[in-house]
């Protein structure tokens, strides 16, 4: 049993913000074994028509993995063939893992922005009380545990 849980890969999706921020991630927690593939869904509805998607390792800051503009892969920041995103539409964003390993185990961010550039690192969201919009031209994220 030990091995078993040692060789687990989790993926948790944890919402940003417990409001509707226009932006969600499914699904909310995945756990599953090496080898295996999974995709984790994003989708936004505020308009905007760039999305990212960010992974975040232990107490290391986020690092942008894939950025997307009017459908179009504007940056790619993995070496690993095994990260595939796929962005049917402005408002849809997945990404697909293939052949999970242990060390995939990372917290998944996915944002949105109305930016022209896509940020190294994802910019705060400052929300007003009741507002489900973040300060123009910051992403919205949305959070997902692998």
């Amino acid at each position: 049993m030990g091995c078993r849980l040692l060789c687990s890969v989790a993926l948790c999706l944890l919402g940003a913000v417990p409001m509707d921020t226009g932006i969600a991630q499914t699904p909310k927690h995945l756990v599953t074994g090496p080898g295996r593939r999974v995709t984790l869904n994003c989708e936004q509805h505020l308009g905007h028509d760039e999305v990212y998607w960010y992974q975040q390792s232990g107490q290391k800051p986020p690092k942008l993995k894939f950025a997307y503009r009017y459908k179009e892969l504007i940056e790619n920041e993995t070496a690993s063939g095994r990260f595939s995103p796929e962005c049917p539409d402005s408002s849809r964003l997945y990404l697909h893992v293939d052949a999970l390993e242990p060390n995939d185990s990372a917290l998944y961010l996915c944002a949105s922005s109305r930016d022209t550039a896509p940020h190294s690192q994802p910019l705060p969201v400052h929300k007003h009380p009741g507002s489900s919009r973040g300060a123009l031209g910051q992403p919205k994220l949305a959070q997902h545990l692998l």
